[in-house]
C-alpha cells in the first residue's frame, strides 16, 4: 500500500458520480488498496454524494462538489465537501429494519448503509460547507 491523496472535483448532477467512482476505483488501484476496502468506500462515497446531489441544493445548476481521498497508515479517508443546505446525517435516526416494509417511514437506508460501511464517520458544518468525513480501515 502506498500513501496518497487525490481531490476530485465534480459538478452536483447524476451523470458525474460515475466518473467520480472510476476515478476512486483508479487512486485504489493505484495505491494498492484492498479491493474489499476500496469497495466499502466507494459504495459509501456514492451514496453520499448521491444524497447530495438529490437533496442539498434547490438548482444544482453550476455547483460542485469535492471529494477528498486519502491514504494515509492503514486508513483510507474520503472526505465529501459541498455547499448545499446544512445535513448532518449522523442526526439521521436508524431506521427500523425489523417493521414490515408498508409501516416503515421513507430515508434513512442510504445513511444506515453508510454507517455500516464505514468504520467512523463524522460531520461538520465549516465556512458554509458540509464537510463529511468517512474512515475505513485498511486490513
Amino acid at each position: 500500500m502506498h500513501e496518497g491523496t487525490i481531490t476530485i472535483r465534480i459538478p452536483v448532477h447524476l451523470n458525474e458520480i460515475e466518473r467520480m467512482c472510476r476515478l476512486v476505483r483508479q487512486f485504489g488501484e493505484l495505491h494498492d488498496v484492498p479491493t474489499r476496502t476500496l469497495y466499502a468506500v466507494n459504495l459509501a462515497l456514492d451514496e453520499a454524494v448521491t444524497n447530495i446531489v438529490q437533496y442539498a441544493y434547490d438548482d444544482p445548476k453550476g455547483r460542485e462538489l469535492i471529494v477528498r481521498l486519502e491514504v494515509a497508515g492503514n486508513e483510507l479517508r474520503g472526505d465529501v465537501i459541498d455547499e448545499g443546505r446544512a445535513f448532518n446525517p449522523l442526526d439521521v435516526a436508524l431506521p427500523d429494519l425489523t417493521a414490515p416494509l408498508a409501516d416503515r417511514e421513507p430515508g434513512g437506508l442510504g445513511i444506515h448503509l453508510v454507517r455500516s460501511l464505514i468504520d467512523r464517520l463524522s460531520y461538520r458544518r465549516e465556512d458554509g460547507k458540509n464537510v463529511l468525513t468517512m474512515t475505513k480501515r485498511i486490513r
